[in-house]
């Protein structure tokens, strides 16, 4: 087959949860497949957001440029211009696309988005009639465009509905990602985000005594430093938490531009030395496996990879009892469910899980198993099944 993967994303550069995704299903795929992914150009001046390095040189990656490749307007590409610029996007990736792939063969265009970069997939319909056009669901993207730019969201939607409409396939990354897209009226199938279980499950724990932190009782979290990771519940939490025990707490993620406004906000609750955001760092299962409770309090959508990553980490989990974590946590059996978004219930179920270790430890397995299925491995059988399925 010939896969042909479009996304907003400067991949290979910044590793977060699309690329991840990418850069592992494209690794086990292209020994049989042939691999051409559509990305946007770096833009940053050095590799601090991260970087993969180790792409095998059969997958072709094609980057575009915008409006954040032209020096005297890149300063002012944010807010409402950055929504402006991913359709810039769409349009340059079209042109690439048509520029450097041969319209008469038979290509399966994947748009990892349901908005921008499935607005590509459908102008592409016209131009490549050989092909098949899928929609990949990684997030509840319209929603999420709301709320980081008010009044979007109503347009986002829109677009959205165009999109799914023209396409040949549409793809959930979770049940509860499913269930969205079968409220608005569009039927699609699941494929999973994966973990690398074998790997993962060898990774020796962070020693946090590295950090001074060897007595203190540790909350890890996983996760980009945005409000919808959970991170404002989490502090929030430690407030309560801090009453009864020497505790820190630990956030694991991307988000420099964030991690002043979250540390502002734990000074504010009194709790800025219980509350340490660590930045990104690619081994964050090691820090999951050192750490003594993974708190999952994410929104968003899907099987959630931080949520994965926990789960191999062999260490108690606290999580939203939300359509996100029931999918893949059963509360009591791998794990402790809380009330979705309450702060006080966050902090009791941490509470329970540091006075009952015996009972927190007998879930962990459990939700290793779980894991399991995850691999890497079973995602790209499901992709494979899918589209040889697209009529």
């Amino acid at each position: 087959m010939k896969l042909v993967f479009i996304f907003d994303s400067t991949y290979p550069y910044y590793t977060g949860g699309i690329e991840t995704w990418i850069y592992h299903v494209c690794e086990k795929m292209i020994s049989k497949h042939d691999i051409t992914i559509f990305t946007v150009k770096n833009y940053r001046k050095g590799n601090e957001a991260g970087k993969f390095t180790d792409i095998n040189p059969k997958i072709k990656i094609i980057p575009v440029s915008n409006l954040n490749h032209i020096k005297i307007l890149r300063p002012f590409v944010r807010s409402y211009i950055a929504v402006y610029n991913s359709n810039i996007t769409v349009y340059s990736m079209r042109k690439a696309i048509k520029k450097y792939l041969d319209r008469n063969e038979k290509y399966y265009f994947i748009g990892l988005g349901t908005v921008f970069a499935a607005k590509t997939a459908r102008l592409l319909k016209k131009d490549f009639p050989n092909s098949k056009m899928v929609a990949s669901c990684r997030s509840l993207h319209p929603e999420v465009l709301g709320e980081t730019y008010p009044g979007i969201g109503g347009i986002a939607k829109r677009m959205e509905k165009k999109n799914l409409q023209a396409m040949d396939a549409i793809w959930a990354n979770g049940l509860d990602t499913q269930a969205a897209l079968k409220k608005k009226g569009f039927h699609s199938i699941v494929i999973k985000n994966g973990v690398d279980f074998d790997r993962y499950d060898q990774v020796e724990p962070f020693d946090y005594s590295k950090l001074d932190l060897e007595n203190e009782i540790k909350l890890v979290t996983i996760g980009t430093v945005q409000k919808i990771k959970g991170y404002y519940a989490i502090i929030d939490a430690v407030k309560y938490l801090k009453e009864f025990y020497n505790i820190k707490v630990h956030l694991v993620g991307l988000g420099k531009g964030n991690i002043e406004k979250f540390n502002k906000y734990a000074e504010n609750l009194g709790v800025a030395e219980q509350v340490h955001l660590l930045g990104e760092h690619r081994n964050v299962v090691s820090y999951a496996k050192g750490g003594d409770v993974n708190v999952c309090a994410a929104g968003g959508g899907g099987y959630g990879m931080s949520i994965l990553e926990s789960m191999i980490s062999k260490r108690p989990i606290v999580a939203w009892d939300s359509a996100i974590y029931r999918q893949l946590l059963q509360d009591g059996v791998s794990a402790k469910l809380v009330d979705n978004w309450n702060t006080k219930a966050l902090a009791d179920g941490i509470y329970f899980v540091l006075k009952n270790p015996v009972v927190a430890n007998s879930w962990v397995e459990c939700a290793r198993e779980r894991a399991r299925e995850f691999d890497w491995s079973e995602v790209v059988r499901e992709i494979e099944a899918a589209c040889d399925n697209i009529k």
